[in-house]
């Protein structure tokens, strides 16, 4: 159970809701059976994140603002797809619990002794999409045809957009404050409230299962009491610097680079900027900055040739990344980093490693040649990060054999200790298999749909690995990210620091394979 925090720690009353988080995910490419009773869904080689769920958190929410959508014909199999790329919009929910902005959460543990080090952990740290909309601007539905546009041809997307898709705008400002939309299933409706452009929370009602029951799956303010944390554990010496998984941003279809694109201008304003610069600690070992990203398919939509990902932080070009090259590595103090590339997304099967460049093969080949290099240079700690997790048990799942890594990866764990980082399911789950660590930290920020009914677990093998974070039980709302503490001669400890903004106890720290 995680330890609560002293005198740090605070109540603060919640109001629960329903999560908008339920409606993001929609099933696509599978088989997807629905048990009334225990409203599971179990998952048969497809993916059931909703199409747009990987849209969802792009955006914040700063005032209230709703979108709503209308059902249209049920089991419409391109309506599926569109409800489920809707979902991914922040949709309204209930009050949120007092501004987290106040609270200090993080553990502040003893820092490493000399010769260790410390960073944080952390994936999927983007919002939800960004909707700067006025109501009668001639535009208003170009940036739901284009997001349902990923997944259905354009002309299918205008008319469910146009039939719908509902915009609530304020009376006085004009702005749009609400979204309201289909989402997985004819039954699900989800609600964007939109502050500022921002989407700041989203939930999900199933009309049938659940009426009157909002789900909420996203709060702007998860993510963002995440970012002040590192922030401020970066800026302390806590944490020397930041691994991301992956999915800092929404896309690039509203611009590409800090200067232009909202998103990667949040990310710079909120986190790069507040960062100190490279000590010469940092700088002897050619590390030039302090965030350190493996590519996700947010970072390629609508940018393939990651000019927003360079524009951030331009001194991954040292390590030879490049729109052709999206994997690279480096070493600090004795411990391999190591960042890969997992692919774009294809909703048919969201988890499948479908990377080009390399492809999977080339990159196993060169992951191969990177750890032989390490073990023979007597390295003996190695991190290796990239997007898709190798182990899930709930939300879009793992990387289906046989493009999954775990064999060759565990092949160096009898030789060095060896950690991956993961990101993509919107959760947090802990694994421990073969003698590798695998920590899968989705809760970054962005929508949490696995907490949904139908997405707290999948379809796995009786013998698969258990889940050493939530132990069985169902996926919950959680912000979260991890301080890793590296010593020489002694097991890495990982201590996870959390924000549940529904709970009476809303901080916390956890020691993870403890």
């Amino acid at each position: 159970m995680p330890q609560q925090l002293g005198k740090e720690q605070r109540r603060l009353k919640v109001a629960s809701g329903p999560t908008t988080e339920e409606a993001l995910l929609s099933f696509v490419g599978g088989a997807v059976d629905l048990d009334q009773a225990s409203h599971r869904r179990v998952y048969d080689g497809g993916c059931y994140r909703a199409v747009c769920g990987p849209y969802a958190a792009a955006h914040s929410l700063s005032s209230s603002r709703v979108i709503t959508m209308q059902f249209a014909r049920p089991n419409e199999p391109s309506r599926r797809l569109i409800l489920g790329a809707l979902g991914a919009l922040p949709a309204f929910s209930v009050p949120l619990v007092a501004s987290a902005q106040t609270q200090t959460t993080t553990a502040q543990a003893s820092l490493p002794a000399a010769g260790g080090f410390s960073f944080a952990a952390v994936g999927d740290t983007r919002p939800m999409m960004y909707l700067p909309l006025k109501e009668g601007q001639p535009d208003l539905s170009r940036f739901f045809v284009e997001m349902f546009g990923l997944v259905m041809p354009e002309k299918v997307a205008e008319a469910i957009v146009a039939k719908d898709v509902k915009m609530i705008f304020d009376p006085v400002t004009k702005d749009l404050i609400k979204v309201v939309m289909p989402f997985a299933s004819k039954t699900e409706v989800m609600t964007l409230t939109v502050d500022n452009g921002w989407v700041t929370e989203a939930s999900v009602e199933d009309v049938k299962l659940l009426p009157g029951v909002h789900r909420t799956m996203f709060r702007l303010q998860g993510g963002e009491w995440v970012t002040r944390e590192i922030v401020k554990d970066v800026q302390s010496g806590r944490a020397k610097f930041v691994v991301n998984s992956g999915d800092a941003v929404w896309w690039g279809n509203q611009g590409l680079t800090v200067s232009d694109s909202p998103y990667w201008k949040r990310v710079n304003d909120t986190m790069l900027k507040k960062l100190p610069a490279p000590d010469d600690e940092m700088r002897s070992a050619g590390l030039d900055g302090r965030f350190f990203m493996s590519v996700g398919n947010h970072e390629v939509w609508a940018d393939p040739k990651i000019e927003g990902v360079l524009s951030a932080v331009p001194y991954l070009k040292k390590f030879g990344v490049t729109p052709e090259n999206l994997i690279y590595k480096f070493d600090f103090k004795g411990t391999r980093f190591i960042y890969l590339w997992s692919g774009k997304y294809d909703y048919r099967s969201p988890s499948l490693w479908d990377a080009d460049r390399p492809k999977y093969a080339e990159q196993m080949t060169q992951l191969q040649k990177w750890m032989d290099e390490a073990k023979a240079n007597g390295i003996r700690k190695a991190f290796i990060v990239f997007h898709y997790p190798v182990f899930a048990r709930s939300g879009l799942g793992p990387i289906p054999a046989p493009d999954n890594p775990h064999k060759l990866i565990a092949s160096y764990a009898k030789d060095m200790e060896v950690v991956v980082l993961n990101g993509h399911v919107h959760t947090t789950e802990i694994y421990d298999v073969d003698g590798v660590k695998y920590l899968m930290l989705g809760g970054g920020g962005a929508e949490q749909d696995p907490i949904l009914p139908g997405r707290t677990s999948i379809k796995v093998p009786a013998d698969y690995p258990p889940d050493l974070y939530w132990k069985g039980k169902p996926p919950q709302e959680e912000y979260n990210y991890v301080l890793v503490d590296v010593e020489p001669g002694q097991k890495t400890k990982f201590t996870l620091n959390r924000f549940r903004p529904w709970s009476a106890e809303p901080f916390g720290t956890e020691e993870l394979f403890s």
